[in-house]
């Protein structure tokens, strides 16, 4: 019988051992070799910046978020793979929304009228139904407050520029007697509490 507990199947020694490292004879120039072939990068420990070297493959975590760079990357060659012509005419708005987010972010595009972001969700929807994916899963549901708030702005603007001073408001001097009559034809019409 073995005396090994079934639960652990390497030593603490395997775990710290770097895989990469070269098989047999560790001679100075295959360690050099091994170490310029990997990425560099620069990690802060106890307040100063070091070099090390990093990791080429990482598995990607549940949390991780691509960023917006990624999410226009992915947006484009989904755009494209349709044609440039295509994109140019039908996905219009999703080309714009592309652009304002690639250049200012999604502040850009919360600035966009609410009409262009209504289609741009339809667009981006339509283009996610054809074949999903995280990154515009992640744009559809970014665009969708925004079109909501957007909605709501310009419904106030609109309501704004109609109380505006001068548009609606009439202005005429009248004799107390059309006075007395206006308000006799006013008089069935006002509700009483």
């Amino acid at each position: 019988m073995s005396t090994k507990t079934p639960g652990r199947k390497a030593s603490r020694s395997a775990i710290a051992k770097d895989r990469r490292a070269p098989a047999g004879k560790k001679d100075a120039l295959r360690l050099l070799k091994g170490a310029l072939g990997r990425p560099i990068g620069l990690e802060r420990r106890d307040g100063s910046l070091r070099v090390v070297l990093v990791e080429r493959r990482r598995a990607a975590s549940v949390g991780d978020v691509p960023s917006v760079a990624q999410l226009c990357e992915e947006l484009s060659a989904r755009l494209l793979a349709h044609g440039p012509d295509y994109a140019a005419q039908s996905m219009r708005d999703l080309v714009r929304v592309h652009d304002v987010l690639d250049r200012r972010g999604w502040a850009g595009v919360a600035a966009l009228p609410g009409q262009v972001l209504v289609d741009a969700l339809a667009q981006a929807e339509m283009l996610a139904s054809d074949e999903p994916s995280a990154s515009l899963a992640m744009i559809i549901e970014g665009l969708r407050p925004l079109q909501s708030a957007a909605e709501l702005r310009d419904e106030r603007d609109s309501r704004l520029q109609d109380l505006r001073v001068g548009e609606n408001l009439e202005v005429s001097e009248s004799s107390h007697a059309e006075f007395d009559d206006f308000q006799r034809s006013w008089v069935g019409t006002v509700p009483t509490k």
